[in-house]
């Protein structure tokens, strides 16, 4: 693991922490926490370091795997960031469901895809030269699409299931969603938007 990769993880897991608030807040998380919130800055960063480490020996056979581990640290942190801003614009509006949540999540979603292009282009497909935002974005969008309609779908049509909380439902059915989209969004930047990056120049 070489030093922009240490620099890298360690500063996308303290982002990662930060935006965990306001979902931990909004979901009532936060008050069953059996710690402080303050050692999630210390703990989050801590095991984000080990892990990516562990996986950095493992994937010298494997560099697939290192690119893979990449592509899911930054998939953690946009699903922060995601997560966080909805969560954020739901303790603010209080819009749980219908057409109002359709527009929360693309906000938070869309700040999210940005998030994702910078370190998708700079760290985890690095050394692609060819992509561009614009293919990016249509890639994502279709992500967009993929996620909201399930959000949306689960909030509006279908009633809780043993969670009684509005709220609490919306992040499972957001949890559903970011792991449909996240499917579609790594093969699309790896076949498509990023094509011309292979997994052995990634590998530590």
């Amino acid at each position: 693991m070489t030093k922009n990769d240490l620099g890298f993880s360690l500063f996308t897991a303290f982002i990662t922490s930060i935006f965990l608030y306001p979902t931990l807040k909004t979901t009532n998380i936060y008050d069953k926490l059996p710690v402080p919130l303050v050692l999630l800055f210390l703990i989050f960063p801590a095991v984000s370091i080990i892990g990516m480490f562990l996986i950095s020996v493992i994937a010298k056979k494997l560099p697939f795997l290192w690119q893979v581990t990449k592509f899911a640290q930054i998939g953690v942190l946009n699903t922060a960031i995601d997560f966080g801003i909805l969560n954020f614009l739901i303790g603010l509006t209080q819009i749980t469901s219908g057409i109002g949540i359709i527009f929360i999540n693309a906000t938070s979603f869309t700040t999210a895809l940005i998030n994702s292009y910078f370190w998708n282009k700079n760290w985890v497909f690095a050394g692609n030269k060819k992509s561009n935002f614009v293919t990016f974005a249509a890639v994502t969008l279709i992500g967009l699409s993929i996620n909201t309609g399930v959000v949306y779908t689960f909030t509006t049509f279908i009633p809780p299931v043993i969670i009684k909380s509005p709220t609490l439902w919306a992040n499972v059915a957001k949890l559903l969603a970011t792991a449909l989209s996240l499917v579609w969004n790594f093969t699309g930047y790896k076949l498509i938007v990023f094509k011309g990056t292979t997994a052995v120049k990634e590998a530590p």
